[in-house]
């Protein structure tokens, strides 16, 4: 584990991209509508046809077919193959306004959200952080990826020792987990995929001696 080298990975790609980008800030905390956007993504379509499913009410969406779902989300741009996640998050969501107490029961909550079916692990630490602002690091390809290349950490670690390397280096970077999550995501779909393109990368400075490690 280095958290010192991340740290400073950190604030590389805050000077190369900039800060939180606009729009995930802007996502109002412990609100339905930001976890549709987290699970289904951002309304990316203006239609003349208007969903009639209404995505903000999710006691609505328990009780409709999957399929009439699944057309709400692609008429609006959406993810329509997470209509059915969508639905049994719907089924698990406490209603307006959440008590803060069930927003902060991070043990619970990751519990409750990894037995339901179609949300993996990494979606489920992005609705943790996201959503109710819990402190998990969503470990996506991508940040496998760019953490083992550069050998913070190896696909051998577990879970809650990427987890820890993630907090202390955002803290130590003095960046929020939102932020550090949204810079390595960034990095990664750009210069971090099934094969490293380090050219321009903003951490190429960072790489160990010899180039990027290789995930086994």
């Amino acid at each position: 584990m280095s958290t010192q080298r991340l740290a400073e990975a950190i604030e590389k790609l805050r000077g190369a991209y900039g800060g939180l980008e606009a729009e995930l800030a802007a996502r109002p905390p412990r609100c339905w509508s930001t976890l549709v956007d987290v699970v289904a993504g951002g309304p990316k379509a203006k239609s003349s046809d208007s969903p009639r499913v209404p995505l903000d009410q999710p006691e609505q969406l328990v009780k409709l077919p999957v399929e009439a779902l699944q057309e709400a989300l692609k008429v609006t741009g959406r993810d329509q193959r997470r209509a059915g996640a969508l639905q049994a998050l719907a089924n698990w969501w406490p209603g307006d306004d959440p008590d803060e107490s069930w927003c902060e029961d991070h043990e619970r909550r990751h519990r409750e959200l990894t037995a339901i079916r179609g949300v993996g692990h990494e979606l489920v630490d992005r609705i943790l952080l996201l959503v109710l602002g819990l402190p998990a690091m969503p470990l996506s390809r991508a940040a496998l990826r760019v953490g083992c290349r550069h050998g913070w950490s190896g696909l051998e670690s577990e879970y809650d020792e990427w987890q820890h390397l993630f907090r202390q280096a955002a803290e130590l970077a003095d960046s929020s987990l939102p932020e550090v999550w949204w810079l390595i995501n960034r990095v990664g779909r750009s210069h971090c995929g099934s094969r490293p393109r380090c050219d321009d990368c903003p951490l190429e400075s960072l790489l160990p001696e010899g180039g990027p490690y290789e995930p086994e």
